[in-house]
């Protein structure tokens, strides 16, 4: 599968990796297996990762761990250049990685991307790459990759909800749209879910529309109403409002932050 890989922090027993990858259609990969344990963390962007008969899908707020000779296979959901973080133990380093997904609270979202950026730029971050990823994943929730119908129903939704973040079109869509794309009922769809991972349809959505957000700043935008409105918040104040709840920090300071 077509990628970029740049180095951001290499120091013993860990290395930190921005991927970047391009794929014209979203066909399996080739298996492979992993050399040595990581953890892939996405920045923008969807894949689906199989391991034997479990798959889980990467939004941009879902990580994996996959542990040394573990098999797997990828294929692209959203058609733009999917960019991860994949950090890793250098080939002979002892760093057991849970083969295990999670999904990440917003406050660990925005530290790890921080973090990114610091790396990025060179910077002297605050906290040590390893005690980060620890924090982030002590507060983050365990995804569900268990098989069967509901399992079936509720990847439909986030495959389609993470399609429709990653568009940013502003095209408008409920989560009666999302039940419709799962082939269930909304009442029976919202139920399956929050059993499923633990969160509500609502709460998932936002969350993603926070991490598209986010990603969006990164990359400069300047008109914080044309953001709010392609992804789907009320009003610019709504987004506002939003950022200050689960981040701590306004929309103008994430700007800032992060492209500083």
């Amino acid at each position: 599968m077509p990628q970029h890989r740049t180095v951001l922090h290499q120091a013993p027993g860990l290395m930190v990796e921005r991927v970047v990858q391009h794929a014209p259609s979203r066909q399996w990969s080739a298996a492979y297996e992993v050399a040595t344990a990581r953890l892939v963390l996405p920045v923008a962007g969807a894949t689906e990762f199989r391991m034997g008969d479990a798959s889980v899908l990467l939004d941009p707020i879902t990580v994996l761990g996959l542990g040394t000779g573990q098999p797997y296979q990828m294929r692209p959901w959203t058609g733009a250049a999917r960019t991860s973080v994949v950090v890793s133990a250098p080939p002979g380093a002892s760093w057991p990685v849970p083969a295990e997904a999670w999904v990440l609270t917003p406050r660990a979202l925005w530290l790890l991307r921080c973090h990114w950026c610091s790396l990025a730029r060179g910077d002297e971050p605050p906290l040590p790459t390893a005690r980060l990823l620890r924090m982030a994943l002590s507060s983050a929730r365990r995804a569900a990759r268990s098989g069967g119908t509901t399992a079936a129903l509720v990847q439909r939704a986030q495959r389609f909800m993470a399609g429709q973040l990653a568009c940013g079109d502003g095209a408008r869509w409920t989560l009666d749209d999302v039940a419709q794309a799962a082939c269930c009922s909304p009442f029976h769809l919202a139920h399956s879910f929050r059993r499923h991972t633990g969160l509500s349809l609502h709460v998932w959505r936002q969350r993603l529309r926070l991490a598209a957000a986010l990603q969006h700043l990164e990359d400069g935008e300047s008109s914080l109403a044309a953001l709010a409105h392609a992804l789907g918040f009320s009003s610019q104040s709504h987004l506002g409002a939003v950022f200050q709840r689960e981040l701590g920090v306004t929309p103008a300071q994430a700007r800032r932050l992060l492209a500083d």
